[in-house]
């Protein structure tokens, strides 16, 4: 394969319909694994431990200027759980063991009703980065 088509195929983003359930599947080279897309909750699989994820997590979100206002762990560290508030969103980051790493859910929230999914997959991106 030519290296531009080579280029060009790690930069592409597979994105999949999952039918009636409303997620998308994203898989991009960088990601280190799968991002999904459920709700208003962006989502992946990386092949890195729960603490790994957990430093760089409190580091972004620092960087974001996150003020994490609740910190929670459960299941001696296999859980952990960051809410916190930048301007009028609401931010949660879960962090949980998975088979083969850690899984990282993503929220962004304004009020009771409104999402920002756009921040919650940057979020996530920088992250998973």
């Amino acid at each position: 394969m030519a290296s531009g088509m080579r280029a060009i195929t790690r930069s592409m983003i597979l994105v999949l319909t999952a039918g009636l359930s409303g997620c998308l599947l994203a898989a991009g080279a960088g990601a280190g694994g799968a991002v999904f897309f459920s709700g208003h909750t962006a989502e992946a699989i990386v092949e890195r431990s729960v603490t790994d994820m957990a430093n760089v997590a409190e580091r972004v979100l620092s960087e974001e200027q996150v003020a994490i206002s609740t910190t929670s762990s459960e299941d001696s560290g296999a859980t952990r759980t960051y809410e916190g508030k930048k301007g009028d969103l609401d931010v949660t980051v879960i962090i949980e063991r998975a088979t083969s790493g850690a899984k990282i859910r993503v929220s962004a929230r304004r009020g009771t009703t409104s999402w920002d999914d756009d921040y919650a997959k940057e979020l996530l991106a920088k992250i998973i980065g």
